[in-house]
């Protein structure tokens, strides 16, 4: 009987993380204009993804003028704001055999006004260069083109509250050049409030909102209310964003993030062999990725659009997503008030089977080194047969707290 419930269990916790790994169907493009549409979305990957952006190529400039473009349809007057390479963006390109001479990073920097131009105003953000030998559908045209469609979604639900700036990098990939300059040199930068900012390392999976400003406790509320709209809902937790914040990561958000700003920033990491890949084309990127990511990103801008006031920093909130359902939430404090119960349960349960069974601390010990072995062991059984299963084993993703685990290893380190 044991064994069958064992069984029985394992079959509900296997069923239950496939059913929570899956992205949403991608919306059509004869979705409502109020919602975000993966279909609307692609025609700008297809049209940016043909080939490589590197910085100083052709193809930057002609997916640069395309973009300008797409955005004055927006109505959102685009304007170009170059800014300076760095030295080590200078290096990575003299690394590669090529001239710095004459190059410049290039912002494309549009408004959506509001009704009230005296409010803090909420950047919608992503990076349109790619690397050199890699078309970049994921990383980071997906991004671009979802801020497309989300700022058509919100034009289409009626006038704003705050404007809304719709920036759109250069020069990530060399070192967050364009987002360095935007924030410490663009005209808007000291009116900025809050930040949403769209990225990709890899090609598909559910998107992972793994990052926000200091003290979230009230961006984390707002987003916990906006992802009850959006498409596959919410999906992130607070050991996310402590795992992200030890590693020697970097994407424009950080520097949102460094000067106190509240905000999110969204990815989606399944699939990773498409990351700064050959591979990363158009009809490889996973549609679903897109509508997960794109619908959050909207829900969550169109929130701080209407918010009579934006987030503060205050305290940073101890939360998790409910299999994307909804996010249960609560604060610090709280949150050592549990972590204290669970052990003091611990203990009496410890105590109990210690008289029902003269079980010894040493047993208890090796009881639990046990389980620590048997977890960390099917960890590296589940990499190693996505490794050995080649191209399908690509698809195959592990849980989201593994993977935001396995992140910490040193061959996650972004460019």
């Amino acid at each position: 009987m044991r064994l069958v419930l064992l069984l029985a269990a394992l079959a509900a916790a296997l069923g239950l993380a496939v059913i929570t790994t899956q992205t949403p169907r991608p919306a059509p493009t004869s979705a409502a204009a109020t919602g975000f549409s993966a279909e609307r979305a692609m025609a700008d990957v297809r049209v940016m993804a043909r080939s490589p952006r590197p910085i100083g190529s052709t193809d930057h400039a002609l997916v640069q003028a395309y973009l300008q473009g797409r955005m004055a349809q927006l109505g959102l007057a685009p304007t170009l704001q170059a800014g300076a390479l760095s030295p080590a963006a200078v290096r990575r390109i003299e690394d590669r055999g090529e001239s710095v001479e004459g190059l410049s990073v290039v912002n494309l920097v549009g408004v959506l006004p509001g009704r009230n131009p005296s409010l803090p105003l909420v950047v919608l953000m992503a990076h349109y260069d790619s690397v050199p030998g890699s078309p970049g559908a994921a990383d980071d045209a997906s991004g671009v083109a979802a801020v497309l469609e989300a700022v058509r979604a919100i034009r289409a639900r009626g006038p704003v509250d705050r404007g809304l700036v719709v920036l759109l990098t250069d020069g990530e990939e060399l070192n967050l050049d364009g987002a360095r300059a935007f924030f410490s040199e663009h005209p808007l930068r000291g009116r900025v409030g809050a930040v949403v900012n769209l990225e990709a390392r890899g090609g598909g999976g559910r998107a992972m909102m793994f990052e926000t400003g200091p003290g979230n406790a009230q961006t984390i509320d707002l987003y916990a209310r906006a992802t009850r709209r959006a498409d596959g809902g919410a999906a992130s937790n607070a050991l996310a964003i402590f795992v992200y914040r030890l590693m020697p990561n970097g994407t424009d958000f950080t520097l949102a993030a460094d000067r106190g700003l509240a905000g999110i920033n969204l990815a989606f990491i399944g699939r990773p062999a498409q990351y700064h890949s050959p591979i990363s084309t158009p009809d490889a990127l996973d549609q679903g990725s897109l509508q997960h990511i794109g619908s959050q990103a909207l829900e969550m801008t169109d929130a701080l659009v209407r918010a009579p006031v934006l987030p503060k920093a205050t305290q940073n909130a101890v939360y998790a997503d409910i299999f994307g359902l909804g996010v249960l939430r609560h604060g610090p404090g709280t949150g050592w008030g549990l972590l204290g119960l669970a052990f003091l349960l611990t203990g009496f349960a410890a105590w109990g089977a210690r008289h029902a069974t003269g079980l010894t601390l040493r047993q208890f010990g090796k009881g639990l080194s046990g389980g620590v072995w048997l977890l960390a062991a099917g960890i590296v059984v589940a990499q190693a047969v996505r490794v050995l299963a080649g191209p399908v084993g690509g698809r195959i993703e592990l849980p989201r707290p593994i993977m935001s685990c396995c992140a910490a290893c040193p061959g996650w380190r972004r460019a």
